[in-house]
């Protein structure tokens, strides 16, 4: 599978699996989307994959004098 298809399969297996809890229990709307938007968070915070740096310089100082 190329990685378009990857996407597609993976979409769809999401909606799939959404609908089923959806079925299964009583779940509204906003209590799937509060734990997909717990998900989100825990995969945008996870620096696994990206090494995220300080910077070695304030920015407040370097504006200070314009205004």
């Amino acid at each position: 599978m190329d990685y378009n298809e990857q996407t597609d399969a993976f979409l769809f297996e999401l909606q799939a699996t959404i609908s089923k809890f959806r079925s299964e229990f009583d779940l509204n709307h906003a209590t799937i989307i509060g734990c997909l938007e717990m998900v989100k968070l825990d995969y945008l915070t996870d620096s696994g994959d990206v090494d995220f740096k300080a910077d070695d310089h304030n920015d407040d100082e370097d504006y200070g004098d314009a205004f």
